[in-house]
């Protein structure tokens, strides 16, 4: 007997079509960051637990599935600060989770770092990178963001990037 695909595929050619190709596993898992909230509103210091909260970098899921986020983490520009996702943190279809620097309880919507200080760079003059957010699976990256404060976002003490 004939290998079917093979022949489909020389059919198909001949006509001008193309088949389509499986893509990897992992090709399907599409996050993105959201919202890098690398510069909380006001004074860092004295770290208070309210404002640790306040700086935040969101994942979001781009795709129609759930995914597992067990083996990913997000990290700084310099890698002076590494956040693991719990082992069994699922990320649901079009959803998006928010990590905050300091304390609090984990839900599907938020999750803790846990830090007694700030984790990103607020930067000091404006258009020029001050922090990035990287998402890792492992050790490949899956995605980034800078923040790059504005003139405007320096005077005010405060800033984020939707990503």
């Amino acid at each position: 007997m004939r290998p079917v695909v093979p022949v489909l595929a020389a059919a198909s050619l001949a006509i001008g079509m193309t088949l389509p190709l499986a893509a990897p596993a992992d090709a399907a898992t599409t996050l993105k960051f959201a919202r890098f909230y690398a510069d909380q509103p006001g004074a860092d210091m004295p770290y208070t637990n309210t404002r640790l909260n306040n700086e935040y970098v969101q994942v979001k899921n781009v795709t129609r599935k759930t995914i597992s986020l067990s083996g990913y983490t997000i990290r700084d520009r310099g890698y002076k600060h590494t956040y693991r996702f719990p082992s069994t943190f699922r990320l649901g279809a079009g959803k998006t989770v928010t990590v905050h620097t300091g304390k609090g309880r984990n839900t599907s919507a938020n999750l803790y770092w846990g830090m007694r200080s700030m984790a990103w760079n607020n930067g000091t003059r404006a258009g020029v990178v001050a922090d990035t957010a990287y998402l890792f699976r492992s050790s490949s990256k899956v995605t980034y963001c800078n923040y790059i404060p504005t003139a405007a976002q320096l005077r005010a003490k405060t800033g984020y990037r939707n990503c």
